[in-house]
């Protein structure tokens, strides 16, 4: 895993001290090495984790000739294949990275090679007798990449902050971009918070030249409706899923993994362990608090498969007094607030390993979310007339005291959730399950429509899985999931885990995120996912004998923390600073500390809407101090 980032310029080349500011912004992401490569309009900045070939793979890595030169940041799988594949076709190795495989595929098969590897990446490469550079970033969206272009200079990298520091012209704040996160939590590709710097999407190459820029697909989902029995369905499901658990344990440089206590964590470290001779390496981080601690079930999967178990414990001030730190290191806001404690996880994890696998993905892809439930019984619901729900049944629930404070609060919270996504359009529907505001908090930005803004982009989302998704597998749920699959993840999780792990120098993969698993998951028929009483049914199934039971009958425990406590108590008085003293244009802050005020009394639950008008008026501050945005 690494950090990449260079600029292409004919008329004003990049030098190396401009390299060298974007290379020292995400330092993080690679502290074992760093090199730089400038050929005349084109310079690359590379920092190292070294994870495979430790002595040989410092980047840039050239061809045979030189002519061709690539950064890459990610993992190949399978590439001691494809290397043998290209030795036998004359070409020479001089690593023993999978770096080196690009430069020769590429020469092979140009530009398409892309769609031969399989793994997470983000990589540039020079072809220097073209004068092209070719960007590409791996089907899913697993690692980042951004592309800033002013008209006369390009640049990349894979964090923005990066791009803040080189001499590409940002541009100014996008206001659209702004709405989208104020709805959403995150700003969705392929905007970000500037209106020159955009996200290179997931499965998307990037060719540019002296004559254009060119964006391309080389990833389309390819989805057949399964038609296999229950049973055949889980043999091939876990073949899949052990199959994408073995090749991402290469690894020169200890390895192990998150392990939380839920079914998804439970069985990456279960799989590890039947093909592992050695004790697998697992890592927990328990909580002070019994509401968010699941260290207790982490500790007995760890027992029932015999691992190498490591267990922290943090105080919610050990969490909170993070938080500066971290949100300090956004490039744009990014409001989910279990970025926080998922950083604590890795900043352990990385003292005793530079890998670390996940369970990430499962949830998305077999219907593990509270969200999801509420989508199989909102059917039901919808079928009441309306006049029932909206004069009877909605203003009810909606005058009922809910709060994530209390189990009583909480069932409240989410019935306020599950009517508010009773609409008979699935996009509203699907905003509504998604969505950090609500009309009321709409009223504290200023010259934006948040609701507007986020309806647009689930539509948008919507329509282009509606282009690959076979017509037997088109229920509003098989959508929804889809879209949260191959938008949400990319946008939310991934990005979570790539900031919170690459801020630690560890690298997280994902298996359940392989292309085979995935392809496979979406085309399983809704049943075989979620029940009236059961979620992750056919997962929980597949690998019964790798989960204990207390694992298959638990409910769901998310990652999140009291903010909305907080935010009454120990983060009060920081709020009201930060908020105050803001000269954001786009929120109102009086308006924005009345609902603050309501939500300390406890007439309301703000905690998300809070949350978001905090991250940005911190991140907007630092923005004016730095420079990047006009005060």
């Amino acid at each position: 895993m690494c950090g990449i980032s260079g600029v292409y310029a004919v008329d004003d080349p990049p030098s190396k001290t401009e390299l060298e500011a974007m290379n020292a912004c995400q330092r993080h992401r690679g502290p074992d090495s760093e090199d730089y490569f400038l050929d005349g309009s084109l310079g690359f900045a590379h920092s190292r984790l070294s994870i495979v070939g430790l002595d040989t793979g410092d980047q840039p890595i050239e061809n045979e000739d030189g002519s061709v030169v690539v950064i890459f940041n990610g993992e190949i799988y399978g590439y001691p294949e494809l290397r043998d594949e290209l030795e036998s076709a004359g070409h020479t190795f001089t690593t023993d990275t999978d770096t080196e495989v690009l430069v020769h595929l590429y020469e092979e098969h140009g530009s398409s090679f892309v769609s031969r590897l399989d793994g997470m990446f983000a990589f540039a490469l020079w072809d220097r007798d073209r004068e092209k550079l070719i960007l590409a970033r791996d089907p899913l969206g697993i690692k980042p990449l951004l592309l800033a272009d002013d008209g006369g200079r390009i640049g990349f990298a894979s964090e923005l902050p990066s791009l803040l520091r080189s001499d590409v012209d940002q541009g100014e704040l996008d206001d659209t971009a702004i709405a989208e996160y104020f709805s959403l939590g995150f700003v969705p590709s392929p905007k970000t918070a500037f209106e020159n710097i955009r996200k290179v999407r997931p499965g998307e190459v990037v060719t540019v030249s002296d004559k254009e820029t060119k964006r391309t697909r080389f990833y389309e989902p390819s989805i057949d409706a399964v038609s296999d029995s229950f049973d055949d369905a889980s043999s091939t499901l876990r073949d899949l899923v052990t199959n994408a658990v073995e090749k991402r344990l290469m690894s020169d440089v200890p390895l192990g993994t998150f392990l939380s206590g839920g079914v998804d964590s439970s069985i990456i470290t279960g799989v590890m362990s039947q093909l592992s001779e050695e004790p697998v390496q697992t890592f927990t981080v328990g909580f002070e608090d019994d509401r968010y601690d699941e260290s207790d079930i982490a500790r007995s999967v760890a027992e029932y498969h015999d691992t190498d178990h490591t267990e922290y414990v943090v105080s919610a001030d050990d969490v909170r007094e993070v938080i500066p730190s971290v949100l300090g290191q956004l490039g744009e806001p990014f409001a989910d607030p279990s970025l926080i404690p998922t950083y604590v996880v890795a900043r352990e994890t990385s003292q005793d390993v530079k890998v670390a696998l996940s369970g990430d993905g499962a949830d998305e892809l077999f219907a593990g979310y509270n969200r999801y439930r509420g989508e199989h019984y909102s059917k039901l619901y919808r079928t009441l007339p309306n006049s029932i729900r909206s004069m009877l049944i909605e203003p009810i629930v909606d005058r009922l005291p809910a709060s994530r404070e209390t189990r009583l609060g909480e069932v409240f919270r989410k019935g306020q959730a599950f009517v508010d996504a009773g609409s008979d359009d699935i996009h509203q529907r699907h905003f509504q399950w998604v969505r950090k505001s609500s009309d009321e908090t709409d009223a504290a930005y200023v010259n934006c429509d948040p609701t507007a803004a986020g309806t647009s982009v689930i539509t948008r989302e919507h329509e282009e899985v509606e282009e690959w998704l076979p017509k037997e597998r088109r229920e509003d749920l098989d959508r929804i999931m889809a879209v949260d699959t191959y938008h949400g993840l990319s946008n939310q999780m991934l990005r979570k885990v790539d900031l919170a792990s690459m801020y630690n120098s560890l690298e997280v993969r994902v298996p359940f995120l392989d292309t085979a698993v995935v392809e496979y998951a979406l085309g399983l028929p809704t049943e075989f996912k979620i029940t009236a009483r059961n979620r992750k049914r056919i997962l929980k199934h597949a690998f019964e004998d790798v989960l204990p039971h207390e694992v298959i009958s638990r409910s769901k425990q998310g990652f999140e923390m009291p903010i909305g406590n907080w935010f009454k108590n120990d983060l009060a008085d920081d709020f009201r600073s930060v908020v105050s003293e803001s000269t954001a244009t786009q929120i109102d802050a009086e308006a924005v500390l009345n609902l603050h005020e309501r939500h300390t009394s406890g007439r309301h639950d703000h905690e998300w809407f809070l949350w978001n008008a905090y991250v940005f008026a911190h991140w907007h501050r630092r923005m004016v101090s730095e420079g990047y945005v006009a005060d």
